[in-house]
């Protein structure tokens, strides 16, 4: 949704009006899109999206043609929370609660994410990691069936994103009890944010790289135009539309944040037993 709102705007900045085209590559969490990416011309006419997961979290794993640092970052486009939902009849109202709940049953909490070793099962495990909570993940393939499963009762709570939770909270289904990632959100504003309590958390970013090599000077003009489609009305708006909205780094600040998060997502993956 970000590389198609995005190519739609930035034609009105790139030089001689240039169009962007955008071909999904599905499979392996994102990993297949950017592996392929290892293989394109230095030249800038080949760039990709890049999540937290696939750039930065799945290279610990060992299963990657490529590392996080393997490509030129162009930009960050925007930033998402994940969130705590469970359902709107759970006996825990506030996220004390829940702490109060987890750390009395070990192991009596379960909970759904989209994916075993992905940005919300870390962000959670990092959360019981500071406090040595004992919790019991259920992955599924997508947002979406964790949700399903938290609303049929399989699984007492989920990590989703924001904006993937938001119709079930909109709509009293579901309750949000806190904002694991790293920033607030607008569309969640009274929800607790648990950085602020010295949790660790992550954003699922996703940004724009170029294969490594290419120039500085075609870098630049990338990064000028997108940066450019990024802050253009429209696209506000319509990231507006599908609750996400534009949270922009620069190439350095990307760098660094793609290789703090691979080293910090590595050390949690460690600790659960994930990375041998």
């Amino acid at each position: 949704m970000t590389a198609r709102t995005l190519a739609n705007a930035v034609s009105k900045y790139l030089p001689n009006k240039g169009t962007v085209v955008v071909e999904n590559k599905p499979g392996a969490s994102g990993t297949i899109g950017l592996t392929g990416l290892t293989q394109a011309k230095p030249d800038g006419y080949m760039i990709s999206m890049a999540t937290i997961g696939n750039l930065s979290i799945q290279p610990n794993y060992g299963k990657t043609p490529y590392s996080f640092d393997s490509f030129e970052p162009i930009l960050i486009a925007n930033s998402v929370p994940h969130v705590l939902v469970v359902k709107a009849d759970a006996p825990w109202k506030t996220i004390d609660e829940w702490f109060d709940y987890v750390k009395n049953n070990p192991n009596a909490f379960t909970y759904s994410t989209p994916g075993v070793g992905n940005t919300q099962h870390l962000n959670l495990e990092a959360v019981a990691l500071k406090d040595n909570l004992k919790l019991k993940h259920v992955p599924y393939d997508g947002a979406a069936p964790a949700i399903t499963a938290l609303l049929g009762g399989h699984v007492k709570g989920a990590v989703v994103q924001v904006h993937e939770a938001k119709p079930q909270v909109d709509s009293g289904e579901l309750r949000i009890l806190a904002n694991i990632g790293t920033t607030k959100s607008d569309a969640i504003p009274d929800a607790p944010l648990l950085a602020e309590r010295g949790y660790t958390g992550y954003n699922a970013w996703t940004g724009i790289v170029a294969p490594k090599g290419t120039p500085n000077e075609v870098v630049t003009i990338l990064h000028d135009a997108f940066k450019k489609a990024l802050e253009d009305p429209e696209v506000i708006e319509d990231f507006k539309k599908i609750g996400i909205s534009p949270a922009y780094s620069g190439p350095e600040d990307f760098k660094k944040i793609a290789e703090e998060t691979y080293k910090s997502t590595g050390d949690v993956a460690k600790k659960i037993g994930l990375i041998k």
